[in-house]
C-alpha cells in the first residue's frame, strides 16, 4: 500500500490517521499469557532499548489485532486469507524520524519524501511499523477511543486482508473512503461517534479527490453495508461507476 498512499501525499500533502492510543486497555494480566505466547511465535517484535521493558503488553496488542482479524474474516467468510500470516515482524518505534527512513527505505522509496506526522504506520513487505501509542494521543487527539492502539494494528492488517480477497491486486480496492472504511470497519474503529452525515454531505464526501476525514468515511462505509451485503460491495468497488452506483442507495 505504501505506493498507493505515498501518491496521495505528494499529490495531495496529508494523510489523516485515525487510530490513537488508549494505554488503559493494552495492560497485560496473567490470563493473556497463552495470547503473549501466540505473539510471539507468529512474529518477531522488533523494540528500541527504551521500548524493552513494554514488550508483554506490546505483544498483547499484536496478538489481540490478529485475533481482530481472525474473527472479522471467518464472520465474513474469508477465514481461508488467514491461513497464511500477514507479517513476520512487528517494529515499534520511539522517534517518528527513524520510523520514516525505515518505511521509504522498506519500500525502495525516495528517502527525500517528506511524510506527514500523522502518518505512522504501515505493513509492507510483510513487516508492520509503528510508532508508539503517545504519539498517536500527540498527532490525532480525536482518534482516542477504547483498544486504539490495537485498533490501529488491526486497521493496517486488514488493508493486507483486502488485498488478498482481491487477489493482490490494489488497484481494485476502489475510493479512498472505500478502502480506508474497509480498514475502519474490520477493526471496529469509532463505533461510539456520533458522526451523522446528509445525503448531500455523502455525495460531496464521496466524489472528494482529497483525503478526507476518517470518522467521516467510516459512517458511509457502515450506511452502505447496511443496505448492500460487505463480499458484494468489496467486489463492486473496482467498478468505475461504483461511486454513482452507490450513490444511488443514498435514501
Amino acid at each position: 500500500m505504501i505506493v498507493m498512499r505515498l501518491k496521495y501525499i505528494l499529490i495531495l500533502s496529508v494523510i489523516t490517521i485515525v487510530i490513537s492510543c488508549d494505554q488503559n486497555n493494552n495492560k497485560v494480566t496473567s490470563n493473556n499469557a497463552e495470547l503473549q505466547k501466540s505473539s510471539q511465535k507468529r512474529v518477531l517484535l522488533i523494540l528500541p532499548v527504551s521500548l524493552e521493558s513494554r514488550r508483554n503488553e506490546f505483544l498483547l496488542n499484536i496478538n489481540n489485532a490478529l485475533l481482530n482479524i481472525d474473527s472479522f474474516s471467518e464472520i465474513n467468510g474469508w477465514k481461508e486469507l488467514c491461513v497464511e500470516d500477514f507479517m513476520d515482524s512487528v517494529m515499534i518505534f520511539d522517534n517518528k524520524e527513524k520510523f520514516n527512513l525505515t518505511l521509504l527505505r522498506l519500500t525502495k522509496t525516495d528517502e527525500s519524501v517528506k511524510l506527514p506526522d500523522t502518518y505512522c504506520a504501515a505493513l509492507e513487505n510483510r513487516t508492520l511499523l509503528t510508532v508508539t501509542p503517545e504519539y498517536y494521543s500527540k498527532v490525532y487527539p480525536d482518534g482516542i477511543e477504547n483498544n486504539s492502539f490495537e485498533k490501529l494494528l488491526t486497521h493496517e492488517i486488514a488493508h493486507r486482508l483486502h488485498i488478498r480477497i482481491l487477489n493482490g491486486n490494489e488497484e481494485a480496492m476502489g475510493p479512498i473512503w472505500f478502502y480506508e472504511g474497509f480498514a475502519m470497519y474490520a477493526a471496529n474503529q469509532f463505533t461510539g461517534s456520533d458522526v451523522v452525515l446528509t445525503k448531500k454531505e455523502i455525495i460531496d464526501l464521496m466524489n472528494e479527490p482529497e483525503r478526507g476525514s476518517y470518522k467521516k468515511y467510516i459512517y458511509i462505509f457502515r450506511y452502505f453495508v447496511g443496505k448492500i451485503p460487505l463480499k458484494e460491495l468489496v467486489s463492486k468497488a473496482k467498478n468505475k461507476d461504483f461511486n454513482e452506483e452507490m450513490i444511488k442507495q443514498i435514501k
